[in-house]
């Protein structure tokens, strides 16, 4: 059987620690991990904390991280995956995501801060970026 090709990473690489919000209000830090050849693609996502240790949620967020690099190393880009989780009307009349999993993606989108100065240096035409801003809440540190 054929596994399909996955971009294995260097061990040292560019990341971002977020601080980021979930629609119930509660913060919690993620780190994204960036294509050493495309500095503002996320090809990794690790929960970094926010939950209580040991919590089943915090064992959730860790499989998601896990399944969303998985997928981002297999070449599906994340402005993808957001347009392709489920959302829901808020109770504000917005529009949010109905799952965690929905939240983490959405924090993986955005892109990092320093992909103005990386565009800059390339010039825009050369922009390999594929994902945009979504509407989630985010935080840098």
């Amino acid at each position: 059987m054929n596994k399909p090709a996955r971009k294995v990473l260097p061990d040292r690489r560019l990341a971002e620690t977020r601080r980021v919000e979930t629609p119930q209000g509660h913060t919690a830090f993620v780190t994204i991990g960036y294509d050493p050849a495309s500095p503002i693609k996320p090809l990794e996502v690790f929960y970094s904390g926010g939950f209580r240790s040991g919590s089943d949620l915090e064992y959730h967020l860790h499989d998601l991280c896990v399944l969303i690099s998985l997928l981002l190393q297999h070449g599906v880009a994340a402005s993808f995956l957001s347009r392709s989780i489920a959302r829901k009307t808020s109770a504000l009349g917005g529009e949010e995501y109905a799952s965690l999993a929905g939240w983490l993606v959405d924090a993986v989108s955005i892109p990092p801060s320093w992909t103005d100065e990386y565009v800059a240096a390339i010039g825009d035409d050369q922009n390999p970026s594929n994902s945009s801003p979504t509407q989630a809440k985010e935080k840098s540190e």
